[in-house]
């Protein structure tokens, strides 16, 4: 799934390739890589999806008495319920970046978001995919099951759910939205973002918090108007933050909840977090608040406020793996480097590629030399050369820390010279080397040259040119 947007922020044009298991976007600060990040977020984000789109009563029926039900895909409904998605995520830009809806207009007026696919290569592609997966769907958890070369899904239910009124109306209201959303989508299920912003969503979320700030602009509306929707109170979303900061603040708000659940297939990779970089447990309490037991005093938790650093940044993550994690989730990531030494921005770059041959997806904007060289060194060591053999036993690389070329996706995002106003987006060529970042290269460069010549200058005099 080819993504194009034009005209957005400082970014002219560009096209991100999501088929890719991984991407790391490059570049200068200011160059539109967050702008990018948030609508990539906003397409693939399941529960960013409208719904409505009624499922046939007999089949919620059949689903309820058997359990088990399917349905036959309409092909010309999914993609034009794509197109909507996509026209909606572009006429709610103002509420995605939290900018006034009245001055949208003079931010996005040239903004285009397209999705490079014919409808005739969409169909194609949705007759070939074939899908078994468990996916949750807020509290319900189905099974999903579609054959390669047919147009019907098979879904199915635990025995053990409980069918109230609740189950009946989600059925026949929203199911059909998100499962059409899935397939649209393909192959991203849904998608979740950390932006730099993570480290401030746990330690201020209660002053931070999505109720009162909504109340608050509840009785704000009341106070300043004679006349005013309830219908608008109640369903308008709080604009203060941008989306990805408002979604990290409802998880933040929920953890009480969230805790009681159970990703299962991405447990352990938080637990290896925890192990090789936190050297500690991330732990939430009855309350819903975030502790951290460090394994040299385990008998002392300590607040979100009192952790270091690295617990901060990275306890968001930990949390997701623990208990949110669905195979083909988009894991979206700012600066993934935040707050961590050399060392540990390394050992994150090995965890990423076991996330993302565990079956997850990955978009990374990053400043790290550190994590750019070391999936260099993940591409290289995946290679059949026999000769590598020797240093993959010396440098104890996992066979799950590979990283295939053709899973890889990198892009520059940078200004062509200092004139220009708007950034041009290029995909960063990648062999079995892996790929180059000039605009790291050239710093660390100049910087050498630098201290070499200080260096040598110091030590044995001015020297000739």
């Amino acid at each position: 799934m080819k993504i194009q947007i034009k005209e957005l922020g400082a970014i002219k044009e560009a096209t991100i390739d999501l088929e890719k298991k991984i991407t790391i976007f490059c570049g200068p600060n200011g160059t539109g890589k967050t702008y990018m990040a948030y609508v990539l977020y906003a397409l693939t984000n399941l529960n960013n999806k409208n719904i409505g789109i009624r499922l046939e009563e007999e089949i919620v029926k059949t689903l309820v008495e058997d359990n088990s039900a399917k349905i036959t895909i309409n092909y010309d409904l999914i993609w034009n319920f794509r197109v909507r998605e996509v026209e909606n995520i572009k006429d709610n830009l103002w509420n995605l970046f939290a900018i006034p809806e009245n001055k949208s207009k003079d931010f996005f007026a040239k903004t285009e978001i397209n999705i490079l696919e014919t409808k005739e290569d969409f169909q194609v592609k949705i007759n070939k995919i074939a899908i078994k997966e468990t996916i949750r769907f807020y509290d319900y958890s189905f099974v999903l099951i579609k054959e390669p070369n047919t147009n019907e899904i098979t879904f199915s239910i635990s025995d053990s759910l409980i069918k109230n009124k609740e189950f009946y109306n989600f059925m026949e209201i929203v199911f059909l939205s998100r499962l059409y959303s899935i397939i649209a989508f393909y192959p991203i299920t849904s998608s979740t973002i950390f932006p730099v912003e993570r480290n401030s969503i746990y330690t201020f979320s209660n002053e931070l918090s999505i109720r009162k700030n909504d109340a608050l602009e509840h009785i704000q509306a009341i106070t300043n108007k004679k006349d005013f929707s309830l219908f608008d109170l109640v369903f308008k979303r709080n604009t203060r933050y941008p989306q990805p900061i408002r979604d990290g603040l409802e998880v933040a708000e929920d953890l009480d909840n969230i805790q009681q659940r159970n990703s299962n297939e991405y447990f352990e990779y938080a637990t290896e977090i925890e192990n090789e970089l936190l050297k500690g447990k991330v732990v939430i309490t009855k309350e819903g608040n975030v502790e951290f037991v460090s394994e040299k005093a385990p008998r002392i938790k300590l607040s979100f406020h009192q952790s270091s650093s690295i617990v901060k940044t990275l306890a968001s993550l930990v949390i997701y793996l623990k208990y949110r994690a669905t195979k083909n989730d988009l894991v979206i990531i700012d600066e993934p480097e935040l707050n961590l030494h050399p060392d540990n921005q390394v050992r994150l770059a090995k965890v990423f590629a076991r996330l993302v041959n565990k079956g997850l997806r990955l978009v990374i904007s990053t400043h790290s030399d550190y994590i750019i060289r070391e999936f260099n060194n993940l591409i290289m060591i995946s290679s059949d050369n026999p000769n590598l053999s020797s240093i993959k036993e010396k440098s104890m690389y996992r066979d799950d820390e590979f990283l295939k070329i053709n899973d890889v996706g990198a892009y520059m995002f940078n200004y062509k010279n200092n004139k220009a106003k708007q950034t041009d987006v290029k995909a960063i060529k990648i062999d079995q080397y892996g790929f180059e970042v000039s605009t790291l290269d050239n710093t660390i460069e100049d910087l050498n040259k630098r201290s070499d010549e200080l260096y040598y200058t110091l030590k044995y005099g001015k020297q000739e040119n």
